[in-house]
């Protein structure tokens, strides 16, 4: 058993979704304007045997469409309404019943739902979908509801002509969630705002305020007298880690011994990280480097945060709070481990960018993808400081997604890239870099400088849906 604390990662947050099937069964049978059908069909139990059968389809069609990781289904309610167009307390009391668990309520409505979905949403801060339901021949109450809605000044409405539109509101939901609930233990030395990435933020209160995110911090050079204050057990679990961590490697060009140092400041991390209620970290590089306790003990951040965003953990270099909250998004849209790293126009001739650093993860295509082959190569020239390599250059003509946020968090920039080569795949020190085509180097310079030089990326295409969490965040985005 594990002495190292289990951290919950953000990328566990589900999207809990109350669903309401609304309909009317009418107490008279009469023709008209308001009313279809013939004989039976204008009885009582008509109806309520169209609306049990439509509520079960809504029900299955939702389980079709969500994906348990993301998404917890509370129990539906069958709610109606009778010709007289009154709203009963009791229909109000059964809706409304788990308004503090549900993040969305979705809707399905047989006839006049766009008002019930209306007031509903009147009694509820929480956000509102509508989905028509299949044999609808006039599917436009999702538009009626809306409509209203956004006049009125609220967030958070999805009118959804398929069960597709609602899954990708959940998704932009989820990522709101996260950053909500995102909570980065930030260990702080000298500065705030550390000094070698002035673009990562303008006020930690700033973030607060935007997305719900909050910090937790101490003293950096605390974190030494957390490993020296590691138990047997637990330096026993770091070696165990370590031998693990070399034996998997394709290659180690490094002394292996030294793995376990790297190690040994993993676990302290993990166990602050537990006690303080985080699930995202980041450390002034620069600055604890200066204290020269890294060279004493022989290790470097590197591998942690590699690591821990394997682990599901948002972990950015050198106090860069912006790229944590980037990698947090990347990875909520995703499913997968972000790399992230210093990005700048490389050849403009073919319009070729390069991000260098030494924190790639296993998992940049997917948590759910075969590991990827790394190599363990040290930081230091004198062989010390775990870091994993990729060979980016095996991925020739991939497509990548990379984003960053400007300092006070109201631009994002998208970059959709081609895998061009790699550099530096054995080299020590921080030199790792993937080298990717953009459309133009000239767009992606003029929106570079909002958003500063850490990029946090990831393989594949997922340009659009993050744009549309951006925009559900109230970002501008700026796609290059």
């Amino acid at each position: 058993m594990s002495v190292v604390p289990e951290i919950k990662s953000p990328l566990e947050e589900k999207i809990v979704v109350k669903p309401i099937l609304w309909t009317m069964y009418h107490i008279h049978a009469y023709q008209g304007p308001c009313r279809y059908g013939q004989g039976y069909a204008l009885t009582t139990e008509a109806d309520m045997e169209v609306a049990q059968k439509e509520y079960n389809r809504f029900l299955e069609r939702i389980h079709e469409a969500v994906d348990p990781k993301k998404v917890e289904v509370l129990d539906g309610s069958l709610l109606h309404w009778n010709e007289d167009f009154v709203i009963h307390d009791n229909v109000w009391e059964e809706a409304l019943a788990e308004d503090e668990k549900v993040d969305i309520y979705l809707v399905c409505g047989l006839r006049i739902s766009g008002y019930f979905t209306v007031e509903l949403a009147s009694r509820t801060a929480k956000a509102i979908a509508f989905v028509p339901h299949e044999a609808s021949h006039s599917p436009c109450d999702d538009v009626d509801m809306s409509a209203h809605l956004l006049a009125m000044g609220r967030k958070d409405v999805y009118p959804c002509r398929y069960m597709d539109d609602f899954v990708k509101a959940v998704d932009v939901l989820r990522v709101k969630k996260i950053l909500k609930n995102l909570k980065i233990f930030f260990p702080l030395k000298n500065a705030q705002l550390t000094f070698g990435c002035q673009s990562s933020y303008l006020t930690l209160d700033g973030i607060t305020q935007q997305f719900g995110t909050r910090f937790s911090h101490i003293n950096a050079e605390q974190v030494f007298d957390e490993i020296d204050a590691l138990t047997p057990e637990e330096k026993a679990e770091a070696s165990h880690m370590a031998d693990e961590l070399v034996s998997s490697a394709k290659g180690v060009h490094m002394p292996a011994e030294y793995v376990k140092n790297d190690m040994e400041f993993y676990v302290p991390i993990k166990k602050l990280m537990a006690h303080h209620g985080c699930n995202a970290f980041t450390i002034p590089c620069f600055e604890v480097c200066a204290t020269r306790q890294l060279n004493a003990r022989k290790f470097t951040f590197c591998l942690a945060k590699s690591i821990l965003t394997e682990d599901g953990i948002p972990a950015a270099c050198a106090g860069d709070v912006g790229s944590v909250i980037s990698k947090a998004i990347l990875m909520a849209v995703s499913n997968a481990a972000p790399y992230m790293g210093n990005t700048l126009v490389w050849n403009p001739e073919e319009n070729e960018v390069r991000t260098l650093h030494d924190v790639p993860t296993r998992y940049m295509k997917g948590y759910d993808k075969p590991a990827l082959p790394v190599e363990l190569v040290s930081f230091a020239m004198d062989g010390w400081g775990t870091t994993l390599r990729y060979d980016f250059a095996q991925d020739v003509g991939e497509t990548i997604t990379a984003i960053n946020l400007s300092p006070d968090m109201k631009k994002i920039m998208i970059v959709k890239g081609e895998i061009t080569g790699c550099d530096n795949y054995l080299v020590p020190e921080c030199k790792l870099a993937v080298r990717y085509k953009v459309a133009d180097t000239k767009h992606f310079h003029d929106c570079q400088k909002y958003v500063g030089h850490h990029f946090a990326l990831v393989y594949g295409d997922y340009g659009d849906q993050i744009a549309e969490a951006a925009e559900a965040l109230g970002l501008e985005v700026m796609r290059a």
